[in-house]
């Protein structure tokens, strides 16, 4: 990988002498622990983080801070977010009542294996089954009954090609022609997203046609349903009468029926491939090449043909083409969006829409897109090559650079945090460790061995809601990880298991002012309207382009201003404040705080503004310096 590194830096050092451009100044050891933190594990470092790095004089110790978030828990909930923003992940699914849990569960999986990013994308396309099942069947039923809108998301995310305008007609500034888009929504013409699947073998015996092991448990439960032993099991888990509390026994037995009748209802998906299906172009197809309503035949986009094995269905075809290690398209798109998100621009924009011959650097663009070939599409060991380039280790530019401009990489360019990473941040103020909580487990068929294992599975869905949605931000079941316990975190359940004073305080609100004081990843995807995430321009998950906006607005002012979250903060029970009110020198608290709050120390004007005004021994003055160093515009800025 060192290699790697050296390769990359060469690409870009030729191009700044060419231009006659010097590299920005280097990061000193406090920007550095802040961006690194950021950029890998999604939130600002803590006070005692930021002590432990500066005050370290090992000569490596950049290098070992890299691996060690790398290796982390946050660089897994990170990289969700960025992959769920770019996927459009929802957890309650358009178009129907499914929910994602167990692809949102599988995607983290996934990233936690640290699965290579082709192999990850060819399991989704090439996926077949239900999806508790098979979870990785999520990315199709994402965009169910919309085949022709999935074809241009997935050329979008995966090989940086925009050919949306090709589905109604040639494309009148690119290569692309209304076939080119037939030809490559073909290898989907197949594509079935209910019903069963022909099974190859309809004369074997003691199994159904198209019967799968979710089938097969579906009957046994509705059997056991119907049981008066379901009945008996809630009651003794919950300590109840079977007799005496009959009508709560029954209330809590339709509570579980309710919640598995959904179960039963998203059975009902079934991604599948059908047999003898072919794509037509449409009625109005108008180009002397074919004519309207005429089979078209899959063929890929870019590239030369590939020769694909006989046993292969057309989908399973356009995985592979697609994640293909022979398919620059796909390296680059991934490599560019990698460099993006470490760097501000990518080194060829727009992300979804590449011109290599349009790109500022376009040895840069190669080089790196060789480098994720040459990794094997690891994203975490392509994340510490850039970690380590000379770029990255050099101040942001803080001019104004925009996607239309060409720019050389002298340094990152001024980034400002996404919702997801302000989010996290304000948590990691708040609570010692966010990472504790985990979205609870949710209800599948295999799961259900039963009646006691049945009832513990549907509490995370019968007590959240009856339809499996948050009714406020404050109700939505998580898992401690430290005691293996299932908590309604922003309800009493949470404040009443919890040894942590600022979550009890946090989450005694009321209705909607009750916050999930869990990293952004566990939430709902994507959170509720009027959610602090929301409020900071966190993606709709609707489209690929512009999935966050980064723009400042009047309810993110007010939000910062008056906002729960930030109220929060300031109160004596949040992490930060505790920190503050153990110290009793002025002088401490002001390093407690600038450290935690911007990861560095107050400058000497600060200082003295500090010694006249703030932190004599008041509550208010500890409370207002929090207030105030999170409204400045360098708490959301990545320098």
């Amino acid at each position: 990988m060192r290699e790697a590194v050296k390769r990359i830096n060469l690409s870009i050092e030729q191009k700044l002498a060419e231009k006659k451009i010097p590299y920005n100044e280097t990061l000193n050891d406090y920007l550095f622990v802040r961006r690194i933190y950021v950029d890998l594990s999604g939130t600002i470092p803590t006070y005692e983080q930021v002590i432990s790095f500066v005050r370290n004089r090992d000569p490596y110790k950049r290098t070992r801070l890299i691996n060690y978030l790398l290796a982390s828990e946050g660089y897994v909930s990170h990289l969700y977010n960025y992959l769920a923003n770019l996927l459009r992940i929802q957890s309650q699914m358009p178009g129907s009542n499914l929910r994602s849990d167990p692809f949102i569960a599988w995607l983290k999986d996934s990233i936690h294996q640290d699965k290579p990013y082709n192999r990850i994308v060819y399991e989704m396309i090439s996926a077949s089954g239900r999806l508790h099942d098979n979870p990785a069947v999520g990315y199709h039923l994402r965009d169910v009954d919309m085949k022709l809108d999935h074809v241009s998301f997935m050329s979008k995310i995966f090989l940086a090609k925009d050919i949306s305008c090709a589905q109604c007609h040639d494309h009148p500034f690119e290569e692309w022609t209304q076939m080119d888009y037939y030809s490559l929504a073909s290898f989907l013409g197949g594509l079935e997203t209910k019903g069963k699947a022909t099974s190859p073998d309809k004369k074997k015996k003691g199994k159904k046609p198209g019967s799968t092991p979710s089938d097969e448990v579906k009957e046994t439960m509705q059997e056991f349903l119907k049981s008066r032993n379901f009945e008996l099991a809630i009651a003794k888990k919950e300590n109840l009468s079977f007799t005496r509390d009959k009508e709560k026994v029954k209330e809590k037995a339709k509570q579980f029926r309710d919640a598995f009748d959904r179960l039963m209802n998203d059975n009902r998906y079934n991604v599948h491939d059908k047999e003898d299906a072919i794509m037509k172009l449409p009625d109005d197809y108008q180009y002397d090449d074919a004519k309207p309503g005429e089979e078209v035949k899959p063929r890929v986009l870019v590239g030369a043909e590939p020769k694909f094995p006989r046993n292969l269905s057309n989908r399973e075809q356009l995985a592979q083409w697609i994640a293909s290690p022979n398919n620059q398209w796909f390296a680059l798109t991934i490599a560019n969006r990698m460099w993006a998100r470490f760097f501000g621009l990518g080194a060829a924009e727009p992300l979804h829409d590449v011109e290599v011959d349009d790109a500022p650097n376009p040895v840069l663009l190669k080089t790196i897109t060789e480098v994720m070939i040459a990794l094997d599409f690891d994203l975490r060991a392509f994340s510490w090559v850039l970690a380590h380039t000379n770029s990255y280790n050099r101040l942001a530019t803080r001019k104004l650079i925009t996607e239309k401009d060409d720019y050389f990489f002298p340094g990152p360019t001024l980034r400002r945090m996404t919702a997801e990473q302000v989010w996290d941040s304000f948590v990691t103020l708040l609570v010692e460790d966010p990472l504790r909580y985990r979205s609870a487990p949710s209800l599948t068929l295999q799961n259900i061995t039963s009646a006691e294992t049945a009832i513990s599975f549907t509490e995370s869905l019968t007590k959240s809601s009856g339809k499996g949605k948050m009714k406020s931000q404050g109700e939505f079941l998580l898992l401690d990880s430290q005691t293996g316990e299932t908590v309604l975190q922003g309800g009493k359940d949470m404040a009443s298991s919890s040894g942590d004073p600022a979550v009890q305080r946090v989450t005694s609100g009321r209705g909607k002012e009750k916050l999930i004081l869990a990293r952004a990843s566990e939430l709902e995807q994507p959170t509720p309207q009027g959610h602090f995430l929301r409020k900071f321009g966190q993606s709709e998950r609707t489209y690929v382009a512009g999935a966050s906006n980064l723009s400042g607005s009047v309810p993110q002012i007010m939000e910062l201003m008056n906002g729960f979250a930030t109220e929060a903060l300031i109160n004596q029970d949040s992490l930060i404040f505790r920190k503050m009110k153990d110290e009793r020198s002025p002088t401490k608290r002001a390093e407690i705080v600038f450290l935690s709050v911007l990861n560095r120390l107050a400058n000497p004007a600060e200082q003295k503004l500090l010694r006249k005004t703030l932190l004599k021994s008041d509550d208010d003055d500890m409370a207002d310096l929090i207030w105030a160093l999170l409204n400045t515009p360098e708490f959301f800025f990545i320098k």
